[in-house]
């Protein structure tokens, strides 16, 4: 269930944001790990849920990029 969540979140990272630039990786996944402190200040769990996921996602996106260049 936790993977098919996050399957899931990654294809819609792709359909709503196709490009992922190496440049803004970093900042992306900083950025959801943000939410995550805020959906944990504010006590929202399903919100976390929701955080987590997106940044577990974000997590793999960038190891499949890494993956993909290298065999480039």
């Amino acid at each position: 269930m936790i993977r098919d969540m996050i399957a899931q979140e990654r294809k819609r990272q792709d359909k709503l944001h196709p490009n992922f630039p190496k440049e803004l990786r970093l900042a992306i996944l900083v950025e959801e790990v943000g939410e995550i402190s805020t959906a944990l200040q504010n006590g929202d769990i399903e919100n976390l849920k929701t955080e987590l996921t997106q940044t577990a996602a974000t997590a793999i996106r960038w190891l499949e990029h890494i993956k993909k260049e290298e065999s480039t």
